[in-house]
């Protein structure tokens, strides 16, 4: 049975920068993933939503430009933005495991190993990786768990990652859908409303209960925020508070209540939840 100084459950940013400190001070340390290196913030997290942003903003720059000589910008497909986002995703992931691996070749004392597998505490000192149909146990003296989060799930939401989704739905869809509705006006929220409106092929609304998007930030910088969405094409139901989605032959129909107790029924083609 292997024994190490320190395991660490999850690869992603923290528990990565972990094992690179843990290496630091000469722990024998394993680092344990399920799946991708590198976590939800390389894949479908940070990095995918910064390069969609940035791709989307080279794309409005541009349409911009283009418009005051009076030339019709080129239309971008759907399926060119996903090859750039997964090339972006697949390069870092790389770098990450060519680093790991470096450090490996590079040190005689062994400190650091990498499996890839299902990780259980069986005891706190005592750790069973479930790879497949192989079955490995492990100790450590010290544990640390940086298995990250997931999306909220809602359970008055429908949410079937294909018609009504979380961020993890996005690489799911096979095209930019005509309408959308983006549940949540925080960070998230506001990102993917900048995004899909800057591609200028999808009509964006965002439901915020509030009377102003991002409350936690500045008013000032609030009110470019939404002027440049609105601007961009961005509906923002302010004050309002949803009483109901539906997926309906396919498509998304919402029902918002306002400050005023009037209702309104909304139609879209797909719907983004991000509280």
């Amino acid at each position: 049975m292997n024994k190490y100084d320190l395991v660490i459950i999850g690869a992603g940013p923290a528990g990565y920068a972990a094992a690179m400190r843990a290496v630091d001070f000469k722990k024998k340390t394993l680092l344990i993933e399920r799946n991708r290196l590198g976590g939800a913030g390389i894949t479908n997290g940070a990095l995918s939503s910064k390069t969609w942003w940035e791709l989307s903003r080279e794309t409005a720059s541009f349409r911009k430009s283009l418009n005051r000589y009076n030339i019709h910008a080129p239309q971008v497909a759907y399926a060119d933005v996903q090859v750039e986002v997964r090339r972006a995703v697949n390069e870092r992931k790389a770098m990450l495991e060519e680093h790991i691996h470096q450090l490996q070749r590079s040190r005689n004392d062994q400190l650091l190993d990498l499996k890839y597998g299902q990780a259980k505490l069986l005891t706190p000192n005592r750790i069973e990786i479930l790879a497949g149909a192989l079955k490995e146990i492990v100790e450590t003296d010290y544990v640390i768990l940086a298995t990250g989060s997931r999306p909220r799930y809602l359970p008055e939401l429908p949410i079937d990652e294909k018609v009504v989704m979380t961020s993890e739905g996005i690489e799911n869809m096979l095209d930019f859908p005509e309408s959308m509705v983006i549940v949540g006006a925080g960070v998230i929220g506001c990102e993917y409303a900048t995004i899909f409106s800057g591609f200028a092929k999808t009509k964006v609304n965002l439901i915020d209960k509030g009377d102003r998007i991002l409350p936690f930030e500045d008013e000032d910088v609030v009110r470019i925020i939404e002027r440049n969405m609105e601007n961009n094409g961005v509906l923002i139901h302010r004050n309002s508070r949803l009483i109901r989605m539906e997926i309906k032959n396919g498509r998304v129909e919402y029902e918002l209540e306002y400050n005023d107790h009037s209702r309104e029924v909304f139609h879209v083609e797909k719907a983004l939840v991000s509280v």
